[in-house]
């Protein structure tokens, strides 16, 4: 059998003298990071670095919450929610205070008041044999007033106002509430009625554009119901045809000079064709002898002033002794 002693023998000795298995060096004492699991967060006991503090991380699509300091000895501000504003309970930085912002001020412009106007007077046509008071809003405009008087123009702002006609210390002849219009001027005529007085407004407008050295004339039958004239120059021609009451014609312009015309009874077979489109003064000086109106029921003068314009009321009746015209400058 063979010696195998000596191969064992050395098969011990290389045995003995193979290294050792390595060892790990002691670490302890140097801090470790927690691992979060697959799938979470990690979770910061305590500092992640020896000495560095370590900031909480927020849940995904959540806000960051500071407990304390984000890095050591810097203060953190509280963030706000998406969409909201930020709160700050105390100053953001060190030392810095927070001052509120001031309201804003709002001017406040004032329009003023603006009131526009128009006018009126009021004639007294009435046959009635009274003295009449004239108020608007219980304001007195026209008082004590007889047949063929006029007042002065009343300014009266824009819109409806009440107007009453009254005996003079007596008992409402008239009580109505009426549209003004601002800008416009007219002539309110009382006339008589079944029940007392009523009234008819003329407008003072209407004569513009005339050329130099004319003026503007127009007659209103204010008489009584039925009633209709013609009015003519003293050589028979036609300045204005049936006037019908309460009718008012339109304005003629006239050159300036001093006029007679003559009131008739209306003729049927008279119409605007045949008036005179313009009243001219010169046509008719010189004249004419042969020439004449036939019975008139009323004649009156006027002169007619450049620029200015006129209207001629024929107001009363020939049964009451007040009968004829009286021309006020517009």
């Amino acid at each position: 059998m063979p010696d195998t002693s000596n191969f064992n023998a050395q098969a011990a000795a290389d045995e003995s003298s193979t290294p050792a298995a390595s060892v790990w060096p002691d670490i302890s004492g140097v801090p470790t990071t927690p691992v979060a699991p697959p799938g979470g967060m990690p979770v910061y006991p305590g500092d992640d670095i020896a000495g560095v503090p370590t900031t909480p991380v927020a849940p995904p699509g959540g806000m960051p919450v500071y407990p304390g300091d984000d890095i050591a000895g810097v203060p953190t501000t509280p963030i706000a929610p998406s969409g909201g504003m930020p709160v700050y309970p105390g100053p953001t930085w060190p030392d810095c205070p927070i001052y509120p912002l001031p309201t804003p001020t709002i001017p406040i412009i004032t329009i003023p008041s603006v009131t526009y106007y128009g006018q009126v007077r009021f004639l007294n046509a009435s046959t009635n044999g009274l003295s009449l008071d004239v108020y608007i809003d219980n304001q007195s405009v026209f008082s004590g007033s007889s047949f063929a008087t006029v007042s002065t123009y009343t300014q009266v702002s824009d819109g409806f106002h009440t107007v009453t006609v009254r005996q003079t210390h007596g008992q409402v002849l008239y009580q109505q509430t009426l549209a003004f219009v601002s800008g416009e001027k007219v002539t309110m005529v009382l006339l008589d009625s079944s029940g007392g007085i009523t009234l008819t407004k003329v407008s003072d407008m209407g004569c513009t554009n005339v050329p130099s050295g004319y003026g503007c004339l127009r007659v209103t039958n204010m008489t009584y119901s039925g009633s209709s004239y013609d009015v003519r120059l003293f050589n028979n021609q036609i300045v204005f045809a049936g006037i019908g009451y309460k009718d008012v014609t339109s304005f003629k312009q006239a050159s300036a000079g001093n006029y007679t015309f003559f009131i008739t009874n209306a003729q049927t077979s008279v119409t605007s064709f045949n008036e005179l489109p313009v009243i001219i003064f010169t046509a008719i000086v010189g004249g004419c002898p042969a020439c004449t109106v036939a019975n008139p029921l009323l004649t009156y003068s006027i002169n007619i002033r450049a620029g200015k314009a006129y209207t001629s009321y024929i107001i009363g009746n020939p049964w009451s002794n007040l009968y004829r015209v009286y021309t006020l400058e517009d």
